[in-house]
């Protein structure tokens, strides 16, 4: 908490100095007058106990409204931060009072202002969970009669190998298919929306367990291993670290990140993966060998539902700003950045998790 601050005298403002030295010049020019005109020591003598009983009397009335700005200050900046209100009741009458009035009514307006932020985003929040879990059901079930529906697909094709044509089970084929991708994808859809549903609510719980960034990394990977390999990408990963967080909400972060890097890396090229390890911060920089961010895109990278010029007709834009609000809950940062042309271009992300709060 930022401490009080004492004015020993009256003399830090410029025209506090001001008023001072021409009190003091008006004294002396008055003494002397005085001391002319009635050419005696005792009434000028007099006349200088005056001067000093009011310049002592002007030095106290400054000091004590210095007191009273500094004070007030301190009250304002601990009311903005939430450890304390401003009450009318700290000032006496007057000008003080008027003012700490006015500064009473706007830090009722802006509590009202976030207050009312709060319960929106709350609302906004239930109402994403609410719209997840109804399509949660139906996504499920058609799933399972898309898997039903394949099986059977399977077995009527030897059958009616002599009514239909090879070409019109193929292309039945491959409207399941499609429907099964569109199907996926909603699924996918729903389930990132949950979870940014929880963070956004407050009700994820990360555990406080060491993670090995090398296993998660690797864990990360592994669902995107066989698009890899269709792809003959290769992904390499250098050095190993540590730190205190959730592994399987972090597998999730950078899982969508390396997921990015995929889809955005031409075939037969690599993604590169290395990990620092300090006292202060795990690093974990990740580069792909694509075409890179536009300025526009590298701006919202990690907005929601924001698809870049080069987004995939499968993007839905929400992975990576899943990444960073779960990164930003277990005190990390992320940044997504170009690399230069003359480096081999493509993106980068760079991750940090901080071993102690920042």
């Amino acid at each position: 908490m930022r401490e009080v601050r004492e004015f020993p005298f009256a003399l830090r403002g410029r025209h506090n100095r001001k008023s001072f030295c021409l009190m003091l010049l008006t004294s002396a020019i008055s003494l002397l007058i005085i001391c002319l005109v009635s050419r005696s020591f005792f009434p000028g003598l007099l006349a200088l106990l005056g001067d000093l009983v009011l310049i002592f009397v002007w030095y106290h009335h400054v000091r004590a409204i210095d007191k009273e700005l500094a004070g007030l200050s301190d009250l304002v900046d601990r009311t903005l931060r939430g450890e304390s209100s401003l009450s009318i009741d700290s000032s006496e009458e007057g000008a003080f009072a008027i003012l700490t009035g006015e500064l009473e009514k706007m830090a009722v307006q802006l509590r009202t202002e976030a207050d009312q932020k709060k319960i929106e985003k709350q609302k906004m929040s239930r109402a994403l969970a609410d719209i997840a879990h109804q399509l949660r059901t139906p996504l499920t079930a058609l799933n399972l009669n898309m898997d039903l529906l394949m099986r059977g697909n399977r077995k009527m094709n030897m059958d009616l190998m002599q009514d239909q044509n090879e070409s019109a089970m193929e292309s039945r084929s491959r409207q399941m298919h499609e429907m099964r991708r569109c199907l996926l994808r909603m699924e996918y859809l729903v389930e990132a929306m949950l979870k940014l549903a929880k963070l956004d609510s407050g009700t994820v719980q990360f555990k406080r367990e060491p993670v090995m960034l090398r296993e998660m990394l690797t864990r990360a990977a592994e669902p995107l291993r066989i698009p890899m390999e269709l792809k003959e990408q290769k992904l390499v990963i250098a050095g190993d670290g540590s730190f205190i967080g959730d592994m399987d909400w972090s597998i999730e972060a950078v899982g969508n990140i390396l997921k990015n890097c995929m889809e955005h890396t031409p075939e037969g090229k690599e993604i590169r993966v290395s990990i620092e390890d300090s006292p202060i911060a795990a690093r974990i920089v990740i580069q792909d060998q694509g075409e890179g961010f536009s300025l526009e895109d590298q701006a919202r990278i990690f907005d929601r539902f924001y698809r870049g010029k080069n987004a995939s007709s499968q993007s839905v834009g929400i992975g990576l700003a899943l990444a960073r609000e779960i990164i930003l809950a277990q005190n990390g940062t992320v940044k997504a950045e170009n690399i230069p042309k003359e480096k081999g271009g493509g993106a980068m992300f760079t991750i940090r998790f901080y071993k102690q709060v920042i």
